[in-house]
């Protein structure tokens, strides 16, 4: 890795890791990983179909903001045609490819601020194997597409006075918008954090340059852009920011952490000696016990108890991160600026769900704003991996990365095994792919079934559904008499999704009880997992 060679061909075999780590829900189905990831496969197929992105009215996608934020399904359309390959088999693997891309990306910028090679595999290693990032970057949906877009942007941020890099940067930042909203928002906080924390933290005295001020005009025109694209398409995912909702609390929390960040800045040396950054982790895991026992987000429920695995794999990484920490934190600079400020800006998103509401707007900000944090996080855990490292025996540093592998595998099962732990099942399989396409073929346009299921037929073919079965078999609710119905066998063990509400689970001889009473129209899958499709007489 002293060589451009040699670093070229660590860049291939990392990013083959982390590309085949995101590619494990192939083996149950090559369909789009995440329900989402099948409006993504929608639009790429239009594309493909018609060569623009004027949708008819009467699909699912007309229906959301899906094309309004098409850079994802633009790039798996435009891969599908280079490639002469079939989207619906072919787009998980496209967005496992861009979630690996972006874990390389920031494996490079460690390599090009920090320079250690250990630390930058131990960085990269965090980001390709942590379950929850293999989830948010390596899904079929624009997250990942977005995460790609910021991780190109951090990378260029320190090597802005080059005009390669600054266009590089710029151009990043202006295709976030389109991409996806959350991200969107996450960076240009991030990106007007970096641009006050590296003013603020210069001599008195200093004169404002010419990078200063092409650094303030990228910042307001990134404002400006978000806002009035997001304004002019009526996106309805960000009303929590608009200034007749809790706009100017965002700017009061975000304004009271940015202060924090710029007196760090300016520091030689940390705020206290005291190990108060330890109080993060401390206040996480009490959150989530205390999320386990009583719930804190009205109607949604805790985790299982299951998430105990991943929690503490997680805490475990804190040891070398606050390690990197003291190294990284401490002296004034740029680095230092850019670290504060990835930590600080989704910090600000977290920090100001807390404190607006416990509802479930408040609980989707935070666990999706967690893995924004995950980035810096993973930097100092490779800064801190070098220092522990440092000097010793090759076998001792050998021995080290094969433990934080193992850590980090355990936590896996929040990629993979979501319906255990969060009630969620996010694969799509082939038999209820073929079950709706048939549905769609012999002129049905409505049913009703549970949330994911009535989604995945919404989201493919256009038909309408409502959900709710499941709770109209559980409490005994006669159905609709000559309507359309769809369910799963496995309902009765692992329980139907209606997220976010939870599982619910429903008694067999109800299912057998009522499929005796109806037609059963389409039969698919397998005896452990059984989808029926049936009209009630």
């Amino acid at each position: 890795m002293r060589t451009p060679r040699g670093l070229l061909l660590a860049l291939i075999i990392l990013t083959f890791v982390a590309f085949s780590v995101r590619s494990i829900s192939m083996q149950w189905s090559p369909l789009p990983y995440n329900i989402d990831g099948l409006s993504e496969l929608r639009v790429a197929q239009g594309v493909l179909a018609t060569g623009h992105l004027d949708f008819p009215d009467d699909t699912s996608i007309s229906d959301t903001y899906v094309a309004d934020l098409p850079v994802l399904g633009l790039f798996i359309a435009f891969f599908s045609s280079a490639l002469g390959v079939d989207p619906l088999t072919n787009s998980q693997l496209v967005t496992a490819l861009l979630g690996a891309v972006a874990v390389s990306i920031v494996f490079l910028m460690f390599r090009s601020h920090w320079r250690t090679r250990r630390g930058a595999v131990a960085s990269f290693l965090v980001l390709a194997l942590a379950g929850s990032f293999v989830f948010s970057a390596g899904c079929t949906w624009k997250e990942t597409m977005g995460f790609v877009l910021l991780a190109l942007a951090l990378y260029s941020f320190p090597l802005r006075k080059a005009l390669p890099y600054r266009l590089l940067m710029v151009s990043s930042l202006l295709l976030i918008p389109f991409t996806h909203h959350l991200v969107a928002v996450v960076s240009f906080v991030t990106l007007t954090f970096a641009v006050i924390l590296e003013v603020a933290s210069r001599q008195k005295g200093y004169r404002i340059t010419r990078d200063d001020t092409m650094d303030a005009a990228t910042v307001v025109s990134a404002w400006a852009l978000v806002i009035a694209y997001y304004a002019y398409i009526d996106l309805p995912y960000l009303d929590y920011l608009s200034p007749s909702t809790d706009l100017y609390l965002f700017v009061a929390v975000a304004a009271l952490i940015l202060m924090v960040g710029i007196r760090m800045s300016r520091r030689e040396r940390p705020l206290t000696r005291l190990p108060l950054g330890l109080a993060v982790p401390l206040v996480g895991a009490a959150l989530m016990v205390v999320n386990y026992v009583h719930p804190i987000f009205t109607g949604i429920p805790g985790p299982a108890a299951a998430i105990a695995v991943p929690l503490v794999a997680y805490l475990i990484l804190v040891a070398p991160g606050w390690e990197g920490a003291k190294l990284a934190l401490v002296p004034r600079g740029g680095t230092k600026n850019l670290l504060l400020a990835m930590f600080l800006g989704p910090l600000s998103l977290i920090a100001f769900a807390f404190v607006r509401s416990n509802d479930a707007t408040s609980q989707l900000i935070i666990y999706r704003s967690f893995d924004f944090v995950l980035i810096p996080f993973a930097l100092l855990v490779g800064i801190g991996f070098a220092r522990l490292v440092k000097r010793t025996e090759p076998l001792v540093g050998a021995m080290a990365g094969v433990s934080l592998v193992i850590v980090l595998s355990t936590t896996l099962p929040v990629a993979y095994s979501s319906q255990t732990l969060f009630g969620v099942e996010n694969q799509t399989y082939w038999y209820e792919y073929d079950a709706f396409e048939w549905l769609s073929e012999h002129g049905v346009e409505r049913y009703t079934s549970d949330q994911r299921l009535g989604e995945t037929g919404w989201r493919l073919f256009d038909l309408e559904y409502g959900r709710g079965l499941p709770y109209d078999l559980r409490e005994g609710i006669a159905l609709n008499k000559s309507s359309f119905y769809v369910l799963e066998n496995s309902w009765s063990t692992e329980g139907a999704q209606e997220f976010p509400l939870g599982v619910v689970v429903v008694n067999d001889t109800t299912i057998d009880s009522i499929l005796n009473d109806s037609n059963i129209v389409y039969i698919g899958g397998s005896s452990y997992n059984l989808l029926v499709c049936f009209l009630t007489r």
